[in-house]
């Protein structure tokens, strides 16, 4: 069968035995023939798929070794280990139809198989895997928009299923701490809502971002509507003048970063004044940058009240103090007074009378009569309520203007006055009169202490929260033992009728009705130092009918 398939049956000594193939009949296969030694050089014959070409045929041949086996015994000794090879040879163009139809089969099978696996696991994905996770995704939109009660329902024990219930239990844990939160937002919206203080927080454009109860009362606004109103401390529903808003502690706040601190004045409806104070503090983003200040407003007006009542019943009470000086300093001058009136009338008696006299003796009794009339002034500024005029004042210029005032008299004493006065230095709200007669003393005072040659020395500075203003001088000194006394009614270390002891407890209780402070430094034979603090805002202008220049409003 030329061309055809062929089978063989070989010995072990290589002669064909059986061939469907006439020709290759009795034929010996020799073991040094190239398509056979490849296997014979091997000490064990392994069965084995080649190619040979016969006559230029080329076939697939394949090998498949006989082996003695016991039940081959009876025929072959069970010494030998082969009993012959069974060849078959398929021509290789059969072997390339039969190849290439096999491999049809095989991949119209493996594409069946494939399709198969593909749809059984496309219905397993969708019922275990994407049914379940849209599922989940329902649930996550419902419970973005709100609805913390919604679940993920899903059966089995599988990785999804643990995902569902952990989903579950993180939703259940969200719904309670948002409860919690609601209940902790809403207590703490009772506690600002309870104090009576407003509060109000605003942004940098000033407008409400929330606010109290308290606050939302005085203003006008539902509670609703407060936020995005613009932030007012004038009349209800009003907004801030200009000459408010430069001393806003919220736009100081926004720009220093820091706490401040302030006090409005200002009329409300009806003509009645109202006292504010204001504390400003800062909200800081996580770049430190201030974007929001809290302000906290304290109606005050009635504590100002009261504070007035105090003060002028201090004043009354500082009387009681007084008594036993006023006795002595008026009896002084009053027993002057009688004497001269006594020896006037006993001239007045006599025929020739002296014109020179009697001038000596009414000059005396006026310059008497003048020093008391003196002390009871002094006596009725204590006494008196005060209703001073509030000024917006320079401190230098009043400082300035007030030495102007000694300095004829510091030159003909040859005592020299250094003037150095802070630049830029913030103008303040106080009883400018008052003020002026507290440097006017404090001068007097450093000239009548300071010998021919001596020097003044007056400064002025600001202060983080005060304008600071120090007069020194290179007198006498006070002794260590009289420092405490200073500022007591009439005590005076000057010799009698040179003094009232006054002075300095006036100037005391003037700068005290400011909101400052004086200080005294003193060595003996060296000099002495007055510091006055006064802040730089402690009566505020007030709003409404206030006018914002320079004269002074009651």
């Amino acid at each position: 069968e030329a061309g055809g398939a062929r089978i063989m049956l070989v010995d072990k000594e290589g002669q064909v035995r059986f061939s469907t193939d006439s020709r290759m009949a009795g034929k010996t296969f020799s073991r040094l023939q190239a398509e056979c030694s490849s296997c014979h050089s091997q000490a064990h014959v392994p069965d084995q798929f080649t190619i040979v070409k016969p006559r230029g045929n080329e076939f697939a041949r394949s090998l498949l070794v006989i082996r003695n086996q016991e039940s081959c015994f009876n025929c072959h000794p069970s010494s030998q280990k082969i009993n012959g090879t069974v060849i078959v040879d398929l021509p290789m163009s059969q072997a390339g139809v039969h190849l290439r139809s096999d491999m049809r089969e095989m991949l119209g099978l493996a594409a069946l198989m494939v399709t198969v696996t593909i749809l059984v696991l496309g219905v397993l994905v969708d019922r275990l895997i994407v049914r379940r996770i849209k599922a989940m995704e329902r649930t996550t939109i419902a419970i973005r928009k709100g609805s913390l009660d919604e679940r993920v329902v899903t059966g089995g024990q599988d990785e999804i299923s643990e995902l569902a219930y952990s989903f579950n239990v993180m939703t259940a844990s969200l719904k309670e701490s948002l409860k919690e939160i609601e209940r902790h937002k809403d207590y703490l919206e009772s506690v600002i809502n309870s104090i009576e203080d407003e509060i109000v927080v605003v942004d940098r454009e000033f407008r409400v971002v929330t606010a109290n109860e308290a606050y939302v009362r005085r203003s006008g606004h539902r509670k609703d509507l407060a936020p995005g109103q613009p932030c007012c401390i004038t009349n209800a529903g009003g907004s801030c003048e200009v000459g408010l808003q430069a001393k806003c502690p919220a736009r100081t706040t926004f720009h220093t970063g820091r706490v401040e601190k302030c006090l409005h004045r200002f009329v409300a409806d009806g003509g009645r004044e109202r006292y504010i104070e204001i504390y400003s503090y800062p909200l800081t983003d996580a770049g430190g940058r201030v974007f929001q200040a809290i302000e906290v407003r304290r109606d005050i007006t009635e504590r100002r009240v009261l504070e007035a009542n105090l003060c002028h019943s201090e004043r009354l009470a500082s009387l009681g103090l007084l008594a036993s000086g006023i006795s002595h300093e008026i009896n002084n001058p009053l027993a002057s007074i009688v004497t001269c009136a006594e020896g006037l009338q006993k001239r007045m008696g006599k025929t020739q009378v002296r014109t020179d006299d009697v001038v000596e003796y009414l000059t005396l009794i006026t310059k008497e009569a003048m020093r008391v009339k003196a002390i009871t002034e002094r006596l009725l500024i204590l006494s008196r309520k005060s209703n001073s005029l509030i000024y917006i004042v320079s401190v230098n210029r009043a400082l300035q203007e007030t030495v102007q005032l000694v300095k004829f008299q510091a030159q003909n004493r040859d005592i020299q006055i250094q003037e150095d006065y802070a630049c830029e230095l913030p103008e303040i709200t106080a009883d400018e009169p008052a003020l002026r007669q507290v440097f006017l003393n404090l001068l007097m005072n450093a000239m009548q202490a300071t010998a021919a040659g001596g020097r003044i020395a007056v400064k002025t500075a600001a202060q983080p929260d005060c304008v600071r203003v120090v007069v020194e001088d290179t007198g006498c000194g006070i002794a260590p033992a009289n420092l405490p006394h200073l500022f007591e009614p009439f005590f005076t270390s000057r010799p009698a009728g040179q003094g009232t002891g006054l002075g300095l407890f006036i100037s005391h209780t003037l700068i005290r009705q400011m909101g400052g402070s004086i200080q005294v430094e003193s060595q003996v034979g060296t000099g002495s130092k007055f510091t006055v603090e006064i802040p730089q805002q402690r009566m505020p202008e007030p709003s409404g009918q206030m006018q914002e220049d320079r004269r002074g409003v009651s």
